[in-house]
């Protein structure tokens, strides 16, 4: 590996080859331990103790909080037991997007304002490039791609399964890469393979030869999926990642704006120069002038995870707080490939299959793939079908869903991060996406409610940032069970994506595609309803870790006392708890 300064290298703070010392405390149940960390910095030293319970540390605020005569309504929520009331008030609302919660210093601003620009920003950019070449076919079809290749009756949806069982196929090997290789060599490698298929595209002379290069295309995008919400959840705070999950799928959004557009001017500008269609040349210049390029950059930018980082521009003390957020946090991003158990490891399986939220989440994740009547291509075929629209016109006004899109994202996405109530939004998307596909079904209604129905299709996506949020809070815990998790339910909720499209928004239905809004509107209000179940069991985790989360609980009522380390080991400062900082003088 070249030593130039240029060149992503893994990141080893002078800290990292301290010893750790761990001392029982007799005649207890408590272990105090030292963990050696630079001053000035907000790793100091300092000494935890080990309850029954779980880990204390030493400067955190803890609330002691009695659950006697708790209300119904505290179900609802959804940070009850996830954050204490000393993070809750550590922020201005105003100040939701970069809430400085855990040292208030400038670093972790700063910190906070380069993952934006290096993370957030990229993966928008790699969304972009994706969304892009995918959103393209649905163009190049309405663009004399469909004449071309002699496609005919369901030829379009066949094509778009074999494609999506591409990228299912190839996802499962992320489980044993993802917690063992880098990002920044992981993705970039995968993106080229994708960009290289998506210029091939462009040659294609027969519908066979297009369905092996759209197989083999999604197989290398397999990655992006897990591989950057991996990434996302390992720097981020649970209320602070639905909205960079936005700027994800902005560049999604963003995929299917700039493709109608640019497909529009394409076609005008050069079908037929160099004896080539227009839909061709989009292929050819998606690959060659934004794919290509942006699968570079990405060696370069993607930061890895906290605890093994490669980031060319992050300072020591920018990665010192990363990892001391993730630790106030409860996050674990990653171990020691000399920790990790074989992926066959009956061990790793029983921790994923027989734990009651993965099941949770597959459904969960099951509907939100299968209520997506924004990607069905039913609009743009419901242009196309209109003989008062040329094809410019129908590339043109293809883009008016994803704009509007992009407001029903933020909307929820940032009204999540801002309230802290990811449920609420995720409801409310739900019901607008229901009353769309209820008009589309009755279909025989007046121009402005079809329209206003085609053009809310985009609540489909909109609460995506914030399911993906709940996956990556569930998941913290474990580096390993994370990744393979996260591919078990992505693939599983993927798979149904495969088949259930192709029976259900058949082509010979165009435009009206009865049993695909019926479809949607069923997997929807599952969606909608479903949220709630998630809710249930998001707030038993997080009980369950209420201590790791700065809350000692216990119920007068019910005759649970306050545990017996608050007295021996803690001292009130106001409101809140916290070690003393003595603690070797209680080891008696």
């Amino acid at each position: 590996m070249p030593s130039c300064k240029f060149w992503p290298r893994l990141r080893v703070l002078p800290e990292e080859q301290s010893v750790h010392e761990v001392y029982t405390e007799p005649n207890t149940h408590d272990v105090v331990g030292d963990e050696t960390k630079t001053k000035g910095s907000d790793l100091e030293t300092t000494k935890t103790v080990e309850s029954e319970e779980g880990q204390l540390q030493h400067g955190f605020p803890y609330e002691l909080r009695d659950e006697a005569g708790r209300r119904w309504w505290k179900f609802f929520d959804e940070f009850e037991y996830r954050a204490n009331s000393e993070y809750k008030k550590s922020r201005s609302w105003y100040s939701f997007l970069y809430p400085n919660h855990t040292t208030h210093t400038k670093a972790e601003r700063t910190l906070l304002y380069k993952l934006d620009l290096l993370v957030g920003v990229y993966f928008l950019m790699l969304c972009w490039s994706k969304s892009l070449d995918t959103n393209n076919y649905t163009s190049a079809y309405v663009s004399g791609m469909k004449e071309d290749l002699n496609m005919k009756g369901n030829d379009y949806i066949y094509t778009s399964t074999i494609s999506n069982v591409g990228a299912i196929v190839f996802q499962l090997p992320f489980m044993y890469l993802l917690p063992r290789f880098p990002a920044h060599i992981i993705l970039p490698f995968m993106d080229m393979g994708w960009s290289w298929f998506t210029f091939a595209c462009y040659r294609a002379k027969s519908l066979a030869e297009l369905r092996g290069y759209r197989f083999i295309l999604s197989a290398f995008g397999a990655a992006y999926y897990p591989v950057s919400q991996y990434v996302l959840g390992s720097w981020y705070a649970p209320d602070e990642i639905s909205s960079r999950v936005c700027l994800f799928f902005c560049g999604q959004l963003l995929g299917g704006v700039t493709s109608g557009l640019l497909q529009a001017r394409i076609y005008k500008s050069l079908d037929g120069v160099a004896g080539m269609a227009g839909w061709r040349w989009m292929f050819l210049i998606d690959a060659v002038a934004i794919s290509i390029p942006t699968a570079i950059i990405g060696f370069f930018v993607i930061p890895g995870i906290p605890s093994k980082c490669y980031s060319l521009f992050l300072t020591d003390e920018e990665i010192r707080v990363a990892r001391a957020r993730n630790k106030r946090n409860q996050i674990r991003d990653g171990v020691d490939k000399s920790m990790l158990a074989p992926l066959w490891s009956w061990k790793i399986w029983k921790k994923v299959l027989f734990t009651p939220a993965f099941w949770v989440l597959v459904v969960f994740d099951t509907c939100s793939w299968n209520n997506m009547t924004a990607f069905s291509g039913g609009y743009s075929l419901w242009l196309k079908s209109n003989p008062n629209y040329s094809i410019v016109q129908v590339n043109n006004m293809s883009v008016l869903p994803a704009c509007l899109g992009f407001a029903y994202v933020f909307l929820c996405s940032w009204g999540a991060d801002l309230t802290r109530c990811k449920w609420a939004f995720m409801v409310f998307a739900a019901i607008i996406n229901c009353v769309s596909c209820a008009i589309l079904i009755k279909w025989d209604v007046s121009s402005g409610a079809k329209w206003f129905a085609f053009l809310t299709t985009y609540f489909s996506v909109a609460p995506s940032p914030c399911l993906w949020s709940f996956i990556n809070d569930f998941l913290r815990f474990d580096p390993q069970v994370k990744a393979v998790t996260w591919i078990a339910i992505y693939s599983i909720s993927q798979s149904t994506y495969a088949w259930i499209p192709a029976l259900a928004w058949q082509t010979v239905e165009s435009p009206r595609f009865h049993t695909g809004y019926v479809v949607s509107l069923t997997f929807g209000a599952i969606y909608g309803l479903w949220t709630f179940v998630v809710l249930f069991f998001y707030k038993r985790n997080e009980k369950k870790h209420a201590l790791g989360n700065g809350i000692i609980l216990y119920n007068s009522e019910e005759g649970k006392p306050v545990p017996k380390y608050v007295d021996t080991a803690m001292e009130k400062r106001g409101e809140y708890y916290y070690l003393k900082d003595h603690i070797d003088n209680y080891l008696t």
